[in-house]
């Protein structure tokens, strides 16, 4: 974790994960990208220089001025703010679309890890929508974190890990590592039971036993608990433990392929107040 994105809109949410970003920054000698996007309407246009371009209204020109002049000043006090000393931060304002500019972000700055603030979805918007943060989640290659509530450096010491035992979780189990290193962390390796996907524990403990062997993982306890859904099943686990952090692996599922099969890696970050990390694995 050497290059840390946080993508900002300067909301009370988008502050929690930027005190996250400060943490983890701080505890790996990382650097901070802030990264604002001032999302213009489908009808908008603007020149190179941030202007309206001819067939645009003067009036939206100059909203568009006043919005950047506004984010120019937000991003300086959030730099220059004396908690972030010792931490080498810099910003990017950008116009357009949100996830275009994150996701370009990433590829052009070889981010290594992103912190995102997320008030959630629910309902027909969360299935035809989704927000920024989901898009990221689904897309990236590199770890995401969504923050909702306030955190503190404790918030990390325990984690619970969801798996599927899968042969690609790889990456996952690194992310793990690096997390738990970071704040010497308890890691809590968990099987949901489903009544879907059910196993007994005679097959469950040894694949979870023979999963921590097989990478290494240290600090480590197993557990398998059963709920009706897997996503309720870990966001209660997660309180059963007081846990701080969940941690998921996740697919890079799109369109009517992701509608089918759903996401509880989506979902967790939809419905969860804790915070929720995902990992991309490897298809």
């Amino acid at each position: 974790m050497k290059n840390i994105l946080v993508p900002t809109d300067f909301t009370p949410t988008a502050e929690n994960a930027i005190e996250a970003a400060r943490i983890l920054a701080k505890k790996n000698n990382a650097e901070i990208l802030f990264l604002n996007v001032i999302e213009l309407n489908s009808g908008d246009s603007i020149n190179a220089s941030g202007g309206p371009a001819s067939h645009a209204s003067f009036a939206d020109g100059i909203l568009i001025q006043e919005s950047i002049k506004r984010a120019e000043q937000e991003m300086i006090r959030l730099v220059d703010v004396s908690k972030f000393q010792g931490i080498n931060s810099t910003y990017e304002i950008k116009l357009g679309n949100p996830f275009g500019h994150i996701f370009n972000s990433i590829n052009e700055n070889n981010i290594d890890f992103v912190v995102m603030g997320t008030k959630g979805a629910s309902g027909l918007s969360e299935i035809l929508i989704g927000s920024n943060t989901e898009k990221v989640v689904r897309k990236a290659k590199c770890p995401v974190l969504a923050i909702k509530e306030p955190i503190t450096e404790n918030t990390f010491k325990d984690i619970v890990y969801a798996t599927n035992f899968g042969t690609n979780e790889g990456d996952v189990v690194e992310a793990v590592k690096n997390m738990q290193a970071s704040f010497d962390s308890n890691v809590h390796l968990v099987w949901i039971n489903t009544p879907n996907d059910f196993k007994s524990d005679a097959t469950t403990r040894p694949l979870l036993d023979k999963f921590v062997a097989d990478h290494g993982l240290q600090n480590c306890t197993t557990h398998v608990y059963s709920d009706i859904i897997a996503e309720d099943g870990i966001r209660n686990f997660a309180g059963y433990m007081n846990a701080g952090l969940i941690v998921m692996g996740t697919n890079s599922y799109t369109g009517l392929s992701r509608l089918i099969r759903g996401s509880v890696a989506e979902d967790m970050i939809n419905h969860a107040l804790r915070p929720v990390m995902t990992v991309s694995m490897k298809e």
